[in-house]
């Protein structure tokens, strides 16, 4: 929040500068000599406006080549209330000056020729906003749902169109609702906050009758691709070749309930899910006396449980796909604090947690992610950026993807204080993929802390893995949380 502030009032304040000076006096020396850099044009070197080409990135080359029957109908999308007297009038031109300021949601898709796709700027979309009223229809719920598969239905790759919102007006002077849809190959977790934040201040702005003023910009998606695949193609992460193809080497399969003389496949459409809620208590100590008591990370936490359940499960270690936000300070002309698009990076960890007590646990998780390279980002800069024939696109480009993948979203419920546009996060409307699209993974493990208590959802398909299988699952997971939150009291 405090370089989100700074990057609004046109400073370059990064999680580096903060690490790097920890007082205020020095870190306020660099900021303004940062900011004058910026003023200068050091910041990025680029044109206000972005155009041309971009190139594709890791996470985006993953997508198209995981996504192949439905690539449009793939999105990220919110379902908030906002504040009672809310415009929608005023809304639309709030969100057209957020997608004019952020250069990724202008993104147009052809395909080349090749089997691959090529990604470049384009116009501002026509339509941003429909406006639906809900109030006299029978089946609310049912009209909900509606209203957002309309929105994530029109999301399309060679048109542009790559966000669609949804105002809604609901019966019993309910307070308005927005959906917002965003294809996923320029969004992620990170990119939602700004974009909300954003929103929120466009039309504070607007509807005091004044302009929509966002900020300085921070550096284009389009220098960010171009400098990694630099990176790459020059040897920068070369080193990392050898620890990624010994990562994808030792992978071993998972337990499967279904048929045994069939591959095992998923698609959207079947997804089921498992889910389970630790109360604030327990969540409150995983969040702030397990890391004090045992010098670890809330996410060597989570997956120290996790591959304790996972290795009891498979009687070996399993291999997980693990995402991180992608937005590493690489380089010193490129600042990301403020940037939307898709950053993400997935990558392979074995999760091998011996028996024993919970800090043994712990130390080995803790051990394996510090020994990471550059928090992951090399697996992917190296498997899709690579040059065709070099090592690291021998060793790594046909390798196969674990079955699991984990996913620690943090805490985030996207309203604003109480007085701003956005008052709440609702659940989920519609579905955001294609119900034929092959899922990337057998089972994706999702968590959250929303009002307080963490959640952890199961994703899993009925075909591969029985409900009692996944549910077991679920619970041992949440039953190994319990011990360490109590382990972390005692």
């Amino acid at each position: 929040q405090v370089i989100s502030r700074a990057r609004q009032t046109g400073l370059r304040l990064t999680s580096k500068l903060m690490f790097v000076h920890q007082t205020i006096a020095e870190l306020a020396a660099v900021v303004q000599r940062a900011d004058a850099d910026a003023g200068a044009g050091a910041a990025g070197g680029e044109a206000p406006e972005a155009s041309g080409r971009v190139d594709l990135t890791p996470v985006q080359r993953w997508f198209f080549a995981k996504h192949t029957a439905h690539p449009d109908r793939y999105a990220m999308s919110v379902h908030v209330s906002l504040a009672p007297d809310s415009d929608p009038a005023v809304l639309e031109r709030a969100l057209a000056a957020v997608v004019d300021h952020h250069d990724a949601l202008r993104m147009r898709y052809t395909a080349d020729g090749t089997g691959g796709w090529v990604q470049e700027y384009a116009e501002r979309p026509a339509e941003l906003l429909a406006v639906r009223d809900l109030t006299a229809v029978p089946d609310t719920g049912r009209a909900l749902h509606e209203a957002a598969a309309e929105a994530q239905g029109a999301l399309d790759l060679r048109g542009g169109t790559l966000v669609r919102g949804v105002f809604l007006r609901l019966p019993d002077s309910a307070p308005p609702r927005l959906f917002l849809a965003v294809h996923h190959l320029v969004m992620d977790g990170v990119s939602w906050r700004i974009v909300l934040e954003d929103l929120a201040t466009a039309y504070r702005q607007l509807a005091a009758g004044g302009p929509a003023d966002l900020g300085a910009k921070s550096s284009s998606y389009q220098r960010w691709a171009r400098r990694l695949t630099e990176l790459v193609r020059s040897g920068g992460f070369d080193h990392e070749t050898a620890y990624w193809a010994k990562a994808v080497s030792g992978a071993v399969d998972v337990p499967c309930d279904g048929p045994g003389d069939r591959a095992p496949a998923s698609t959207y459409g079947e997804v089921a899910t498992a889910s389970s809620v630790l109360d604030r208590s327990v969540t409150e100590a995983l969040l702030q006396r397990v890391p004090g008591a045992f010098r670890t990370r809330i996410n060597e936490v989570l997956l120290a449980a996790l591959g304790r359940v996972l290795r009891e499960w498979a009687g070996a270690p399993v291999t997980i796909a693990l995402e991180g936000h992608g937005r590493e300070e690489l380089f010193d002309d490129v600042d990301l604090s403020r940037t939307v698009g898709w950053f993400t990076t997935i990558y392979p960890v074995a999760l091998d947690v011996p028996e024993g007590p919970l800090e043994a646990a712990l130390k080995a998780v803790k051990k394996t992610l510090r020994k990471l390279p550059g928090r992951g980002l090399g697996y992917g800069a190296l498997r899709y950026l690579s040059e065709p024939g070099s090592a690291a696109h021998t060793a790594l480009a046909a390798a196969p993807h674990p079955r699991i993948s984990f996913n620690y979203l943090g805490q985030w419920d996207g309203a604003d204080d109480g007085d701003g546009l956005v008052r709440g996060r609702l659940d989920g409307l519609g579905a955001d993929q294609a119900p034929d699209e092959a899922r990337p993974h057998l089972i994706d493990v999702v968590a959250a802390v929303s009002d307080g208590e963490l959640r952890v959802d199961w994703l899993y398909a009925p075909s591969v893995h029985t409900p009692a299988t996944v549910r077991r699952l679920a619970d041992d997971f949440a039953t190994a949380l319990r011990q360490i939150a109590a382990a972390a009291g005692n």
